[in-house]
């Protein structure tokens, strides 16, 4: 595997090893670029990443009929067992339903109805909610390298039918660590999140709009300021622990960059 988007297929094995962690920097900077660049190996990606969706229902039902007393004392009359070391299989395992609850917390935080329709749907505060869960460590092991941005990018860009070059989304003071796509219900959020060297992790997220451009306002929700606006395709949302006024000129910034600078 040492090409992007045409070297050998990546094996579910190689893809379970980059969800598990367990591949070198290099090899995981590969994978990443691999699955932005290639459509097919990031529906696998999901596959194995999604494939216990479900499972909390089936484990609730479970639970709600489990004879709770008789397990109990079952339990305790084992023999303590010795310590083994865990084996790979068991580990992959845990990593997939830990990234299966992650996606749940997505699902949740984010729904699945029009971003437009404000009185069902306030993306505002569920991108604030899910924000709020992002540490420094969330984004400092992601790989650095523009290259990678840049498959990236083209593959949000191509989903929301968007132009995103890497020089008009640079950020004063903040580094581009990710561009991806969740994806809900049919609706696709671009999320670019970025690592600000003084005020930790921050984002712009685009979704299509309904054509109705709004100019910049700005809140703050969850601790953080947002700045939100549209133009006549697409709505965006800044979002950062940076100050309103170092926020609201980015955001100005980004606006005039993306082609939505006027008219409003």
């Amino acid at each position: 595997m040492n090409e992007h988007g045409t070297g050998p297929r990546v094996s579910d094995e190689t893809l379970v090893a980059f969800i598990d962690g367990e591949l070198d920097a290099e090899q995981a900077r590969e994978v990443e670029a691999r699955i932005a660049a290639d459509a097919e190996l990031a529906q696998r990606f999901d596959s194995l990443c999604c494939g216990g969706q479900g499972l909390a229902e089936a484990f609730d039902a479970l639970l709600e009929r489990a004879p709770l007393e008789r397990l109990g004392a079952g339990l305790a009359s084992l023999p303590l067992a010795q310590p083994r070391a865990p084996r790979r299989r068991g580990l992959a395992l845990a990593a997939a339903a830990c990234l299966v609850l992650g996606m749940a917390l997505d699902r949740l935080l984010l729904g699945g109805l029009p971003l437009h329709h404000e009185e069902y749907f306030n993306w505002r505060q569920r991108v604030a909610d899910y924000m709020s869960l992002y540490t420094v460590q969330t984004l400092d092991h992601l790989p650095g390298d523009p290259a990678v941005h840049q498959a990236q990018l083209a593959t949000v860009g191509e989903r929301l039918g968007l132009a995103l070059p890497a020089p008009d989304l640079a950020l004063e003071g903040a580094q581009l660590r990710r561009a991806q796509i969740l994806e809900y219900d049919g609706i696709p959020i671009a999320q670019l999140t970025y690592l600000d060297e003084r005020y930790g992790p921050m984002a712009l997220c685009i979704t299509r709009s309904d054509g109705r451009a709004a100019a910049p306002q700005q809140e703050r929700r969850e601790g953080m300021n947002l700045v939100y606006w549209q133009d006549a395709g697409h709505a965006y949302l800044l979002i950062g622990h940076n100050p309103p006024e170092a926020l609201q000129s980015m955001a100005a910034g980004l606006r005039q960059r993306l082609g939505g600078g006027g008219g409003v």
